[in-house]
């Protein structure tokens, strides 16, 4: 497991950490703040992971605390990378803040949990 902390000056601190090393879907953990500040190298971040690892991610949101348009913008863009090779980002544990911009958004549907064909 790796753990990756983006130290951001005075807009707060987004961290991640890495899990899935047994071949599976790699898991990320974000806690903090998905900003303009930390959006960067985030997506920088998902980016490489889907590079390495594959193209299904699971992201574990449930300690972002906070994020805006450029941190949607960077899950969007895992997302399409992820589709582009035939997987997805699928986020979970949105606080109800998030889940409620990721409704207003309509991104809740694109970053839905497994889809019904891949649980059997």
């Amino acid at each position: 497991m790796g753990t990756q902390g983006i130290q951001l000056e005075a807009h707060g601190e987004l961290v991640t950490s890495i899990d899935g090393d047994d071949g599976g879907r790699p898991h990320v953990t974000a806690r903090g703040e998905l900003d303009i500040a930390s959006s960067a190298a985030f997506g920088i971040e998902l980016a490489g992971l889907i590079g390495e690892r594959g193209p299904d991610v699971v992201v574990d949101v449930s300690g972002v605390t906070f994020c805006d348009a450029r941190g949607l913008a960077a899950l969007v863009a895992a997302d399409e990378l992820a589709r582009r090779h035939g997987g997805a980002v699928t986020l979970t544990g949105p606080r109800p803040q998030m889940a409620k911009i990721l409704r207003l958004t309509g991104l809740d549907h694109r970053f839905a949990p497994a889809r019904a064909a891949s649980v059997a």
